[in-house]
């Protein structure tokens, strides 16, 4: 934890054990029934504790505090009407109960929000893996079956022909067709699961995912690693190394297939914020001026639909890890990706 946090901590705890020992005190005094400007002054400076500790504390916990507040300011307006001895001011009491009302009205939306937000992201997910189904289910009858087909049908012309010079030529092909199936399903398998990524981490996966969108495209795709990336990649979870891992694959399939670009650059760095990722070509780009993140998906209109699918994935993968994702691009300019991925409280990175 940094000396922020810390400090924050203290503080936090600070506030809660003197809000709970004035209130106590103002209670012992209504009990029984004291010094009624005393009892009003602890009272008062109970409620005022627990507000200002109010944005120390997380949402979920501040429905106790808000009961805490409303109590220490019954027990103000008790205090009021006693001192100032003035029956009418007991109509003040209905604000209290209004605070704890509206608590609970808060509570309750919150709850609701964060079911209906866990929902949409198990529904990403899913509709995220169905898409990577139906993608690997084509390019296994598109590629993988034809070829095997294909090797069929020459091993049994040259069968029926009955020839070894026909036997011979035959085997040699489907030795060639074989040789370019065991190929393209190597490439399957890291697609599905890059092994690399889970023995040597980040940066060796993205090196080899580079040299082999260089293989297949021949189009230069170039690694820049900064020099904070290695250590800040060793605290990342692997699920979060995994999403974006995912992420740059996606944002480089994008432009292989559709920018038509001569370079494209893959940078990681990191910094005292977190981590960060952009993906640049100098393709034809695409007709969309910014699209970021969380806060204005929707302004995003990809000019191509294949484009546009590999930017929702890329955004529900981001949501995943609570990164930020933002998309600059404009026709005939090129396209860059950003991806901006906050540390989690007491993960900050200390490198100097």
């Amino acid at each position: 934890m940094t000396p922020s946090g810390h400090g924050r901590t203290g503080t936090r705890l600070a506030l809660e054990g003197l809000g709970t020992l004035l209130l106590a005190a103002a209670t012992v005094m209504e009990v029984t029934d004291r010094s009624q400007t005393v009892e009003l002054y602890l009272a008062l400076a109970s409620a005022v504790c627990y507000l200002l500790l109010t944005p120390l504390v997380a949402p979920r916990q501040r429905l106790w505090l808000v009961v805490a507040i409303a109590f220490a300011l019954m027990l103000t307006v008790a205090g009021t009407v006693r001192v100032a001895q003035q029956p009418l001011l007991n109509v003040l009491h209905v604000l209290p109960l209004l605070l704890v009302a509206y608590a609970l009205y808060a509570v309750r939306s919150s709850t609701h929000r964060e079911a209906r937000l866990r929902r949409e992201r198990v529904r990403a997910q899913h509709d995220g893996a169905e898409r990577e189904r139906r993608r690997w289910a084509r390019e296994l009858h598109d590629d993988t079956l034809q070829e095997l087909g294909a090797v069929q049908v020459v091993l049994s012309s040259a069968a029926a022909d009955g020839r070894p010079e026909a036997m011979r030529e035959a085997i040699d092909q489907a030795r060639g067709l074989v040789g370019n199936q065991i190929a393209s399903l190597r490439h399957l398998i890291v697609d599905l699961r890059p092994v690399v990524l889970d023995e040597l981490g980040l940066r060796p996966a993205l090196q080899a995912l580079c040299r082999r969108f260089y293989e297949t495209y021949g189009i230069r795709t170039e690694l820049r690693i900064g020099a904070r990336a290695d250590a800040a990649c060793g605290r990342l979870s692997v699920e979060t190394k995994a999403h974006l891992y995912r992420i740059v694959q996606e944002a480089v399939t994008n432009a292989m297939k559709h920018a038509d670009p001569t370079r494209v650059v893959v940078s990681l760095d990191s910094d005292e914020r977190g981590v960060h990722v952009a993906i640049s070509d100098n393709g034809h780009g695409m007709a969309v001026a910014t699209a970021a993140g969380r806060d204005d998906r929707r302004a995003t209109r990809p000019s191509s639909p294949p484009a546009g699918m590999g930017l929702s994935a890329m955004r529900e993968r981001a949501d995943l890890i609570d990164a930020r994702l933002t998309v600059r691009s404009a026709p005939g300019e090129g396209t860059t990706v950003d991806l901006g991925m906050p540390w989690e409280p007491g993960q900050v990175s200390d490198e100097g």
